[in-house]
């Protein structure tokens, strides 16, 4: 019996042991990486400089954070814009242009 416990037993139930004690510390590492990651939000911005076909203000949605830099198209011209956490009136926030065209 002594033979059995000593050649089989004891390693299967430190390695059951190791095993626990690496999923439990995964599982906090896991969670405690969660609950310091930001939820990422759709915002829509307003592309200040910019107006569209019946001369409004051009919209862009995104969940990219302020102080990001975008950059969108509009036919052939490419600008660059720059996400603030400034609202507006409107219950939008500013994107302001990066480059002047």
């Amino acid at each position: 019996m002594s033979a059995l416990f000593d050649n089989f037993l004891i390693p299967i139930t430190v390695g059951l042991a190791v095993t626990f004690l690496g999923a439990v510390i995964g599982w906090l590492c896991r969670r405690r990486w969660r609950a310091l990651a930001p939820a990422r939000v759709l915002r829509r911005f307003s592309l200040l400089g910019t107006t569209g076909a019946d001369g409004s203000l051009r919209h862009h949605e995104t969940t990219r954070a302020p102080g990001s830099v975008v950059t969108l198209r509009f036919g052939d011209l490419s600008q660059r814009f720059e996400l603030t956490d400034s609202p507006l009136s409107d219950g939008t926030y500013a994107a302001e242009p990066l480059d002047h065209l």
